[in-house]
């Protein structure tokens, strides 16, 4: 929650320009239980602009709101802040530099050496992963590199989070926005232990399955040091979003999204792939096999397609070598399927000529393949993709 209770605690009032201070010497912040509540009855801006009954509905909302964050501050933060960057280093012996580089790596603003920030869960957080770098047990270079796929995949789960609690609000209980973010707030302290076992769970489930996957590649042999993964890459994204995007109110546009990032995301793990990552109407996913990849993708078009509620999907697939860093993947062969997807006629897979050969070799008969044509594919140069349709492989059981 950085930032959020700085913010509250530098709310001036609106009628007022708040007088220039003398710079004073860094103390501890201000808990939000004692901030003074701004009087938005005063000043002939507010006056003028808002009526009496207004400004007091205002002041109970500013009132509920300090209350409910400074509650849950209290709970996350476990504590006040107390340290700097410079008390960090006199105190806990934890390098100002590593401190400057965990906190900008998690996605917070940067503060100088003596703004009083850290409690004494970040200096154990921050110590614990610092120490291992002094040690040498890892680089800080794979520090930098944790510390920011954990603020960005933290950050992203929170944002998930908070917001799936008010959509809940507005949709079981009927709130408009502001309510059903009061409500969001008031609620999380009672689901925060069930939210943080879900957290540890799910990432020691997934370590371990990524960890299988590793322990694979080592047995592997004359792996291409250069692009060691052989994998099934797969874009697929929805026709014509941009322009239906255009004609949709925000809620209905959010709805159609989630439906297809779900109904996505329950194909690709039914078909034993991975999602590498969703950019709006966009999905892509990793499969372990040619035929793996190949199921997913058919399955992908004939779920989409008979979705009512979506337009048609467009997928590009290919096989081949591949190399993984910061959750994603990257290669000439990532870049091929990016590039067949967008050349793919709505509702149809597409992939090149030496996927095609590799899924026939891995499924004999369970897929078929048009004759294709010569397309030239933008950064690529002229490719001969062919159309992928369904033969004798079973479709997929979602269970839905």
């Amino acid at each position: 929650m950085s930032g959020g209770m700085e913010e509250l605690e530098s709310t001036t009032d609106p009628a007022e320009a708040p007088a220039e201070r003398e710079p004073s010497a860094p103390q501890e912040a201000v808990p939000v239980e004692t901030a003074e509540l701004p009087d938005l009855s005063q000043g002939e801006a507010g006056a003028g602009s808002l009526g009496d009954q207004e400004i007091l509905d205002l002041n109970r909302r500013f009132a509920a709101v300090r209350r409910s964050v400074g509650a849950l501050e209290k709970i996350l933060l476990q504590g006040p802040r107390k340290y700097s960057r410079r008390d960090l280093a006199q105190q806990q012996d934890i390098p100002e530099r590593l401190t400057s580089v965990y906190w900008r790596s998690l996605g917070f603003t940067p503060v100088d050496e003596d703004t009083v920030v850290f409690t004494d869960e970040d200096a154990y957080a921050i110590g614990d992963l610092a120490a291992i770098v002094e040690e040498g047990v890892i680089s800080e270079r794979a520090f930098s590199s944790i510390s920011r796929g954990m603020g960005f995949h933290m950050g992203r789960l929170a944002m998930w989070i908070t917001e799936a609690l008010v959509d809940e609000a507005k949709y079981a209980d009927g709130l408009d926005d502001a309510q059903a973010r009061q409500q969001m707030l008031d609620s999380i302290p009672e689901l925060l232990e069930t939210f943080e076992s879900q957290v540890m769970f799910t990432f020691r489930r997934q370590l371990s399955a990524y960890a299988a996957r590793a322990g694979s590649e080592v047995l592997h042999r004359d792996t291409d040091e250069l692009f060691p993964l052989q994998r099934a890459i797969g874009f697929a994204d929805l026709v014509q979003f941009t322009r239906i995007a255009q004609d949709l109110p925000g809620t209905e546009l959010a709805d159609m999204v989630g439906r297809f990032e779900s109904l996505s995301r329950d194909v690709i793990s039914v078909g034993g792939g991975r999602v590498v990552k969703t950019v709006g109407d966009e999905i892509m996913f990793l499969a372990d096999t040619p035929e793996d990849g190949a199921q997913i993708a058919i399955s992908l078009a004939e779920a989409i397609t008979e979705s009512p509620d979506l337009p048609p999907i467009r997928v590009g697939l290919a096989w081949g070598s591949m190399f993984s860093r910061y959750g994603d993947v990257f290669g000439p062969v990532v870049n091929l399927a990016a590039r067949m997807e967008s050349v793919a006629r709505p509702g149809s897979v597409v992939v090149d000529a030496e996927t095609c050969t590799a899924i026939e070799q891995a499924l004999p008969g369970g897929f078929s393949f048009t004759d294709g044509e010569e397309v030239e594919l933008h950064g690529i140069g002229d490719i001969h993709v062919r159309e992928m349709r369904r033969d004798r492989s079973a479709p997929l059981d979602l269970g839905l």
